[in-house]
């Protein structure tokens, strides 16, 4: 998990040290978590062409224990490959927004509760890291998407000196 953090916070530092935070930055906020809601709902549905529009081209999704899947193409198709998957609940949470110029990084928690055919119902919370990119039309999209899942019970521990 350390080593996660580590991860995010290098790819992730050099778009949030650029100098370029805004002042004008609580539209940009809204505008993500706006964004962040329709991306959930996308995701809730189970709709593959509708979820990877919110990615940029060169969007990157990070689940671990698989390969990243870099482009629409690739997340696409590992969307597509949960057959008859069902969403009772799926939600996403903004802890923190920070807005670097056209970057905009959104640390939060999710929760899923899926039913995959012929299994019993799967349930999932975690922590996750996006950076969105502002594009030329000016739409956020997601361009970096980290998901952490945590043990079912977790509960975070007394912080170490």
């Amino acid at each position: 998990m350390r080593a996660l953090v580590v991860l995010v916070f290098a790819s992730l530092g050099s778009a949030a040290c650029d100098g370029s935070a805004e002042d004008s930055a609580p539209q940009a906020r809204r505008e993500v978590v706006a964004r962040l809601e329709a991306y959930t709902a996308a995701a809730r549905a189970v709709d593959a062409d509708a979820s990877v529009a919110f990615f940029t081209d060169g969007g990157t999704l990070f689940e671990p224990g698989i390969t990243p899947l870099v482009s629409r193409d690739s997340i696409r198709a590992f969307i597509r490959s949960f057959p008859g998957v069902v969403v009772d609940s799926a939600a996403a949470t903004a802890d923190t927004v920070q807005v670097f110029g056209r970057t905009a990084i959104v640390w939060g928690s999710f929760f899923e509760r899926l039913r995959f055919p012929g299994q019993p119902e799967s349930a999932q919370h975690g922590r996750f890291v996006m950076e969105w990119q502002r594009g030329a039309d000016g739409t956020w999209r997601i361009h970096r998407y980290y998901r952490v899942p945590l043990p079912q019970g977790w509960q975070p521990g007394p912080a170490t000196p």
